[in-house]
This record gives C-alpha cells, structure tokens and sequence, in this order.
C-alpha cells in the first residue's frame, strides 16, 4: 500500500472513530462501520491503529514523579523569593508579582478575547445563537466579533475555532486576518473555522463553503473537505472535515503531525505553561487525545514518543524534551 493511500485511510478511520466516539451515531451509523471494517484488511488495521491509540489513552495515569528535582527547585527559588531578595528586589518584586497576576489571569481567560463581542476561558466551549438564527460552537480560548444587518452576515474570528451552523438567507461570512470562508447566498451550511498564527484552516462540514484570500485567491471547498488559507494562496489539508471539527466532541485527532502542533492544540485547554523542547519539537504524532484532560493526554504521548514531561509547581509549567 502505497504511503498516500495508508494515509487516506487513517483519515477514514479517524473520522469514523470521531463520530463513533460523539454520542451522536445511529444505528446505521453503526452498522456502516462495521462493513467498512469489514470490507479491507487494510480498513480494520488502520481502524486498530488509530482506535488503539484512543485506548492507551483511557487507561488509567501512573503517578507522576518528577526526575528534575534541582530544576523544581530552582522554580521554586524563583516563584518564593527569599525575605533578602525581596527586601532588595521592592518595588520590582511588585511589578513582578502584578505581572505574573496577569500571566495567570491570561491562562485563564485571554485579555484580548475580553474585548470581543463573545469568548471563551481555556478549557471552555461555548455554543450561542445569533440573532438570524445561525448557531456557533466556540472551541476553547476563542474569540469573535459579530456583525449582522439586513442584507449582511459576518463574523471576525479573532483567535481561536468555531463551527458554524448557517441556515439559508444571506451570505454569511467568517473572517480572520488570512481570508474568509463564505456561504452563499439562499445556501445553509455547517463549517468550521480555526485561526492559527499564520495560517487560517476552514473545514466544509456540510455543502460546500467559498473561501476567499486576503490578497485575492478564490477557490470552492466541497463538503468533507478542509483547505488552508495563509492571506495570498489556498492548499488543500490533508485532514478530512470531521477530524479538523473533532475538538466539538472534546478529541483531537492527530495523523503524522509534528508534537509542537500537537502542544499548540493542547494549550487553550491547560491553564499552566506548556513548553516542548526544540529536539523534541519534530517528533511525528500519531493517535487520538482527549482535550478534556490535557495530563492524560500528555501521559499518552510520553509513553508512545522518546519523550520526558516534567511537570513543576503542580502544573503551572510544563516542560516537554527528548528523552
């Protein structure tokens, strides 16, 4: 089996273990996986190793122990200093502290996202209905603007993801800084939208979106499909729809990603610090994640990848390098 076609059919088993795992499938649903399953030896073994990889992440965590012990206390020095150093340190050691209140609260809640007309907290997915009727999903540490008239339907995503259910009526239009994925007009869709920092992804959940560049470039995205936009060109994703919108069932699905994609998609849930190491930054991922629980997440990927995670300070930082 050629390498494209092995890839294909992870993606196929991905997006079957998604909705498997959405507490949404049917019976028919059900029954389809199973002749797909059926069908090659080639689907059930790429069923298997993407499904197996979901299990090893269920199992129970093993208690952590840190084998950093003069790093933690190093951390510690720096989080508690001693009554000399603040005695010297004064009025800096207040800035500092006023500072690292906001680092906190940041973790928390975006600052920017505060300004916006709808956010979310790390960890938080919040679904609202605008006043047409649309219905969005909002993924965690997210944030938008809304902006709907009579014969306009527009939402300026300023970071984070959302979905998007469109009913028929006028063109409705989500906005970031790379381009726009637009319904037409008299059309109802669903998509999702993702903000990256240089590159926008839009997901064609259901009937097809129209996807604009900032410099000009237009191209049709059709239904289970995703693309990406980076403000001049757009390129196809390799990830089916379904699979870019798993974090609305609280997954990630991840096939042949490098692990500081990976971290970057586990960080709006992780109130703490999430750093990997550059020698550890390329590793290639395979495997499915719950969102929910980041620790758990991170105990699989230590245990399938030559990796260390070393938590400090009970979890407000935490380091990812090469074993």
């Amino acid at each position: 089996m050629s390498a494209t076609s092995a890839a294909a059919l992870r993606q196929q088993a991905i997006a079957w273990l998604v909705e498997s795992r959405s507490g949404a499938m049917t019976e028919h649903q059900r029954k389809a996986l199973d002749r797909w399953r059926q069908a090659d030896p080639a689907h059930e073994a790429a069923w298997s190793q993407v499904s197996g990889s979901l299990e090893r992440v269920l199992q129970p965590l093993a208690p952590h122990t840190s084998s950093h012990a003069s790093a933690d206390a190093a951390v510690s020095a720096l989080l508690q200093p001693d009554r000399r150093r603040r005695r010297i340190a004064g009025g800096a050691l207040a800035f500092a502290g006023a500072a690292l209140g906001g680092l906190v609260a940041h973790r928390f809640t975006p600052l920017p996202g505060l300004l916006a007309d709808a956010h979310t907290a790390t960890a938080e997915r919040r679904s609202l209905e605008l006043a047409d009727g649309s219905r969005l999903l909002l993924d965690a540490r997210s944030a938008i603007d809304i902006d709907l008239g009579a014969d306009r339907r527009r939402v300026h995503l300023r970071q984070g993801a959302l979905i998007a259910q469109v009913p028929a009526g006028s063109p409705f239009t989500v906005q970031t800084r790379h381009g726009q994925g637009q319904v037409p007009a008299a059309h109802g869709a669903r998509f999702m939208v993702r903000l990256q920092e240089e590159r926008t992804q839009v997901a064609a959940l259901a009937q097809d979106v129209d996807l604009h560049t900032r410099l000009g470039a237009q191209s049709p995205l059709q239904a289970g499909a995703s693309a990406w936009m980076d403000g001049a060109a757009i390129s196809e994703a390799l990830a089916r729809a379904e699979a870019a919108a798993a974090w609305q069932s609280g997954m990630l699905a991840v096939d042949d990603w490098p692990l500081d994609s990976v971290v970057d998609a586990l960080r709006p849930y992780r109130t703490g610090l999430l750093r990997v190491a550059p020698a550890a930054s390329r590793l290639r991922v395979l495997g499915t994640f719950p969102l929910d629980d980041t620790d758990r997440a991170l105990q699989a990927l230590a245990s399938s990848l030559p990796i260390r995670v070393t938590r400090y300070r009970g979890g407000w930082l935490t380091l990812i390098d090469a074993a």
